[in-house]
């Protein structure tokens, strides 16, 4: 049941609820596969907030992957707070949930996943990367890609800029009128 909307999705996942072993058969499946089934469990959608949990929170989390990735070559990854809902609300309009993250992610960070090792022996060398929401994109359009930044302190000027807070690894969130104190 492909649905095109965040609504459809949540109403879909509502209708799963009520699904029973009878309405596998009607669909199709047949009925020595579906008897094999001792219980059949409903999966509610993931919303908003919830996706951006899986993409920081948990041990494994593709943000901490990312970061630890690029803290490799010695760059530092930061995501704004509002790149990471729309990089969920994404997820949510294609219905991949949360196994649509990675694929979002590498889309917005592939150009500066190639640009780092290249650029590592000039004098100019990538000292950050910033996902943003102009890197994002917006729901029906591809975003820029990620931002490179170059030069020593030229992140903390651009954030400034910006006046956003920084969301990173636990012990690492920031506001850019504070110090800026970077977590490892």
């Amino acid at each position: 049941m492909r649905a095109g909307a965040i609504t459809n999705a949540v109403v879909t996942s509502s209708l799963m609820e009520s699904v029973e072993s009878g309405d596998l058969v009607a669909y199709g499946l047949i009925p020595e596969f579906v008897g094999r089934f001792p219980v059949l469990a409903s999966l509610l959608a993931l919303h908003e907030d919830q996706l951006v949990q899986v993409l920081m929170k948990p041990k494994n989390a593709l943000g901490k992957q990312y970061k630890k990735m690029f803290k490799m070559n010695n760059v530092k990854l930061h995501f704004t707070g509002n790149a990471l809902r729309l990089i969920a609300r994404k997820a949510m309009a294609k219905n991949t949930g949360a196994r649509g993250l990675r694929a979002i992610l590498e889309n917005i960070l592939t150009e500066a996943m190639f640009e780092i090792p290249e650029n590592k022996s000039q004098s100019n060398c990538v000292t950050a990367v910033l996902v943003d929401e102009e890197a994002v994109g917006l729901m029906d359009t591809p975003g820029c890609g990620a931002k490179i930044i170059h030069g020593d302190g030229a992140l903390e000027h651009k954030l400034q800029e910006r006046k956003e807070e920084v969301v990173g690894l636990p012990g690492e969130k920031c506001r850019v009128n504070q110090n800026l104190a970077q977590g490892p």
